[in-house]
C-alpha cells in the first residue's frame, strides 16, 4: 500500500472496539486541520464488525487494514492468559498483538509525523498548533505516563527522528512503548508529557480499558461514553 504523503499519519489499533473507533476517528477529522491519513489496523478476528461500522463513512484518507486475528474478549478469558516477562513488568497477548499492529502501521507511514491514538480515546480540541512545535526539540510528545513510562494513548513524533535513531515501539521495557522512554532517558534526549495545551485546556481524553469494561463490571460506563460522544459527533 502506498499512502499519499501528508503531514500526519495516524495509527489506531482496533480490537473489538468498533464504536470507540468511530468516535476516535470522528475526533481526528474535527480537530486536525492539516492533511492526514488514518491507518485503522483491525486486530479483530471478525473483520466485518469494523468494516460494517464504516460502511457509510464518506470521508477520505481512512484506510482499514487487516491486522492480526485475535479471538474475541469472551473467548480470550475462557482460559488462563499467558503472560510474558519484560524488563520491569509483564505483558499479555493483547499488548503483544497491539504492538505488532502498531509496527505494521509504522511500516506503511511516509508522512512527516506519526501519531498513535488509542482506540478508546479522542481529541477534545484543536491541538496541532501547540503540540507539533514541541517536536522541534523533543523526541516525542505523549499525553500521559504510568509506571514511569510515557504511554501510547496519544503519542506523536517526527518520522525522520525515529528513523535516525532506528527506534520502534516495543515491549522490552515495562510495557508498550516503554523502550522509547528508556532510550530517551539513557541518551539524555528530551521528551514531553502533557495533557494540556498552552492555555491549560485539555486536548486529549483516554477512557482506559475500553474493550474490557464489561470484564470489570463497568458496562454502563462504556455505554454512557459511547452515547455521549455519538451525540456530540452526530454519528
Amino acid at each position: 500500500m502506498n499512502l499519499p504523503h501528508a503531514n500526519i499519519d495516524f495509527i489506531l489499533v482496533n480490537y473489538y472496539s468498533e464504536d470507540y473507533a468511530r468516535i476516535a476517528i470522528e475526533s481526528i477529522y474535527r480537530y486536525t486541520k492539516s492533511d492526514f491519513n488514518i491507518l485503522l489496523i483491525n486486530n479483530s478476528r471478525d473483520k466485518e464488525l469494523l468494516t460494517n461500522k464504516f460502511k457509510t463513512f464518506d470521508k477520505e484518507n481512512l484506510y482499514i487494514i487487516p491486522g492480526f486475528d485475535q479471538e474475541s474478549p469472551a473467548e480470550r478469558f475462557l482460559k488462563p492468559i499467558k503472560m510474558h516477562s519484560t524488563n520491569g513488568g509483564q505483558y499479555g497477548p493483547g499488548s503483544l498483538h497491539h504492538n505488532k499492529a502498531f509496527n505494521l502501521g509504522i511500516d506503511l507511514c511516509n508522512s512527516k509525523y506519526i501519531c498513535h491514538l488509542d482506540i478508546d480515546s479522542l481529541f477534545l480540541s484543536e491541538w496541532e498548533s501547540d503540540i507539533l512545535p514541541m517536536l522541534d526539540d523533543h523526541l516525542f510528545v505523549s499525553s500521559e505516563t504510568s509506571r514511569s513510562i510515557a504511554r501510547e494513548y496519544f503519542m506523536i513524533w517526527k518520522r525522520s527522528e525515529f528513523e535516525k535513531h532506528n527506534l520502534r515501539p516495543d515491549l522490552s521495557y515495562v510495557d508498550t512503548c516503554g523502550n522509547l522512554t528508556k532510550f530517551a532517558n539513557d541518551n539524555q534526549l528530551p521528551f514531553k508529557i502533557t495533557r494540556e495545551l498552552l492555555n491549560g485546556e485539555y486536548y486529549h481524553y483516554h477512557l482506559g480499558r475500553g474493550t474490557s469494561l464489561e470484564q470489570y463490571g463497568q458496562s454502563n460506563k462504556k455505554q454512557e461514553y459511547i452515547q455521549k460522544w455519538n451525540n456530540f459527533f452526530n454519528i
